[in-house]
């Protein structure tokens, strides 16, 4: 599996993004966040460190839970962009890399 971090531009931080939703939902750790997220906790800590981006399922999730618009949001991690376009993160190799971490989650799960 080739991993390869996303580009930062000026202020790009989706780590950020994560300390404010924990703030906001009085969480502890990123375990916790990626539960409350309904997510595998690697993909969490693979957006924190910029290894993979924010998908726009995520930022959906990310404003059903905390009642935030998904502008403030983007703005939180430092995404200035007016528009956020599906196709931009919609790599194959980022897809291969989401099954893989969906798949070990879901075998970790079944007992």
């Amino acid at each position: 599996m080739k991993k390869s971090r996303v580009i930062s531009s000026d202020g790009y931080d989706p780590g950020r993004l994560f300390n404010a939703l924990q703030a906001h939902l009085k969480l502890r750790s990123d375990a916790s966040l990626a539960r409350v997220l309904e997510v595998p906790t690697p993909l969490v800590k693979l957006v924190r460190t910029r290894e993979i981006p924010v998908t726009p399922e995520l930022l959906i999730r990310m404003e059903e839970v905390s009642g935030w618009t998904g502008r403030a949001l983007r703005d939180m991690m430092g995404d200035r962009r007016r528009k956020f376009r599906f196709d931009e993160v919609r790599d194959p190799a980022l897809g291969d890399i989401l099954t893989e971490i969906y798949e070990a989650a879901a075998t970790k799960k079944s007992f």
